[in-house]
């Protein structure tokens, strides 16, 4: 978290206490080092699913299915990629045991690849959290999915602060700095998008398409 230990620790605490199976996945993620979304993205994720009534969402980055679920049960019907076959089969796995399977489409494929095969303009909610390196592509390749009014969701913007201060800290290095500050301010001008950036878990960005 970008906030100072005692607040994060506070808002994390005033989230709702994980089920059994969210519990399961948010300790395979720390123990194995697997990125998934902090306590209070997730519950972002799933507030706004539900309060803006999205019925289909694409995301890129599945992992092992922590955004996913939350935005299943805020209602949404997800479409979501991953190109790593091992978080592939745990997300299937696990979204199969909290009863979403049939909320879910689960596809081992880049997002630059598997964009062509969906319906541009048809959904309503989308979610990047992917590789930071590939931010810029799936921009592009998400807006255009999304229909006017869609919400455009993008975790790590913030880069545990490193993107304000510039100073390389944990896992982000110089280079992750110069290309998330290049597409934030990209994220920012854009005429299509009308964004917002929050402080919540490592950043995220919300912008609706005009």
């Amino acid at each position: 978290m970008i906030l100072d230990p005692p607040i994060a620790d506070y808002v994390t605490a005033l989230e709702p206490e994980p089920d059994a199976l969210l519990a399961e996945m948010r300790a395979r993620g720390d123990r194995e080092g697997i990125p998934i979304v902090e306590a209070p993205t997730g519950g972002l994720l799933e507030v706004l699913a539900a309060c803006t009534g999205a019925l289909r969402a694409v995301e890129v980055g599945t992992a092992i299915g922590v955004s996913t679920l939350h935005l299943a049960r805020g209602g949404a019907h997800v479409t979501s990629f991953e190109v790593d076959p091992e978080r592939h089969a745990a997300a299937g796995d696990y979204l199969a045991r909290a009863g979403l399977a049939d909320r879910v489409d689960l596809r081992l494929q880049d997002a630059a690849e598997g964009r062509a095969e969906l319906e541009a303009g048809g959904y309503d909610l989308g979610f990047i959290d992917g590789p930071k390196a590939g931010y810029g592509g799936y921009l592009e390749q998400v807006v255009d999915l999304l229909r006017p009014g869609g919400l455009l969701l993008v975790d790590n913007v913030l880069l545990s602060g490193a993107a304000a201060t510039r100073e390389p800290t944990g896992n982000w290095s110089g280079e992750h700095i110069r290309g998330m500050r290049e597409f934030n301010e990209r994220l920012k001008t854009r005429d299509d998008l009308r964004a917002t950036f929050a402080t919540v878990g490592d950043g995220v960005a919300l912008a609706v398409r005009q």
